[in-house]
């Protein structure tokens, strides 16, 4: 009888943890974690042509082409326990550079818009990457990154 017992308990502890790991997995998905808005904007020189292709672990979003004062722009939840990674392999005339435009460190000097919405600003000039953090007021940008690092 003791023996059944253990079990018991044993298999109710792990079906327990089954439905709370579904549970923290399915509120990940459906916004119980901080939104972040993430804008890339171009502002190299007239006549030029910016390519990127931006991905995570699961999501490829595919290569883009930006021209002057262009911007490209997506949103994601953050995952419950951390961990977001989107990193961005950028051209322009002979040019490349690929490097992370979110992480954990960056998602903590985002701006906030309104309680769990946050905005993150790249701006791609000729002499490198600058970082800032939300719309309104204009961001106070910060380089981050050389075209040749």
């Amino acid at each position: 009888m003791g023996q059944n017992m253990i079990n018991l308990k044993t298999k109710t502890h792990f079906l327990s943890l089954i439905f709370l790991l579904n549970i923290a997995l399915v509120t990940s998905r459906h916004g119980f974690t901080s939104r972040f808005h993430v804008y890339i904007i171009d502002n190299l020189p007239p006549n030029s042509k910016l390519t990127m292709h931006c991905q995570s672990h699961d999501d490829d979003l595919g290569y883009k082409v930006l021209h002057p004062n262009d911007e490209f722009s997506f949103s994601f939840n953050m995952k419950l326990f951390g961990g977001t990674l989107f990193f961005c392999h950028f051209w322009w005339n002979d040019q490349s550079i690929t490097f992370d435009i979110f992480n954990n460190i960056i998602a903590g000097n985002c701006g906030v818009i309104d309680g769990d919405h946050l905005e993150c600003y790249w701006k791609v000039q000729e002499d490198g990457f600058y970082f800032g953090a939300r719309r309104n007021p204009p961001p106070d940008y910060e380089k981050q990154h050389d075209w040749n690092q």
